[in-house]
């Protein structure tokens, strides 16, 4: 090959370390989102506006870093695992800061700035989901750490596990309490969001799972 040519190579096709860094720069954005709704779903009212404005400057930065991973894949010669997998990861990570996103957005729309006890340990698995699948992510430029990223994954799949318990509580408690139709109806779909964010962190760590059975 000639040296013009491995030069203009070098210049349209980001190496596989590229795409790593910028799953790690996603998932500590997914981390982060979470920290704010975690934090949020505990506090008094008051602090409501400041991590809803932070959620959404971080799902802002989410979408650039998706942005630059599917633009990449489009003029990249050699991809660390299959462009599908890539794809796939990068829309479950920024989904999950979406769904995050949307509990302020909903309440907010629904005018609960107060959250039940219930919200606040949901947050908090939520972070934890989201804790789990950074250290995934953070591991997967190395498949010799592939037992570290298989636990990390099943790990998210136990705590997916609690915020469906927590959920059917709340719900349960919602329905013995709330006698107006329409905080019962905001209060529910709050609550199905929280599990949601939970849920979409278990379909990413089940993408991830795949991706280190196939190259281990």
């Amino acid at each position: 090959m000639s040296n013009f040519l491995t030069t203009l190579i070098a210049k349209v096709s980001p190496n596989e370390e590229k795409f790593f860094t910028w799953f790690d720069q996603h998932a500590a954005l997914v981390v982060e989102a979470a920290k704010h709704l975690a934090a949020m779903s505990a506090e008094p009212a008051a602090s409501f506006k400041g991590h809803f404005e932070a959620i959404e400057t971080l799902e802002r930065k989410a979408d650039d870093v998706s942005r630059d991973i599917l633009l990449a894949l489009h003029r990249t010669f050699v991809t660390p695992f299959d462009r599908g997998e890539i794809k796939d990861l990068a829309t479950a990570l920024d989904d999950v800061v979406d769904i995050i996103e949307q509990i302020p957005v909903k309440a907010s729309i629904y005018g609960v700035q107060n959250f039940t006890p219930e919200m606040a340990a949901l947050g908090q698995i939520v972070l934890r989901a989201c804790e789990k699948l950074q250290d995934a992510v953070s591991k997967l430029n190395d498949m010799t750490h592939a037992d570290g990223i298989i636990k990390a994954c099943h790990d998210v799949k136990i705590i997916e596990d609690d915020a469906d318990r927590v959920r059917r509580n709340g719900i349960a408690r919602l329905f013995a309490e709330e006698s107006d139709a329409r905080a019962l109806l905001a209060t529910k779909e709050l609550y199905e969001l929280y599990e949601a964010a939970v849920d979409r962190c278990e379909d990413a760590a089940d993408m991830i799972h795949s991706i280190v059975l196939e190259r281990i």
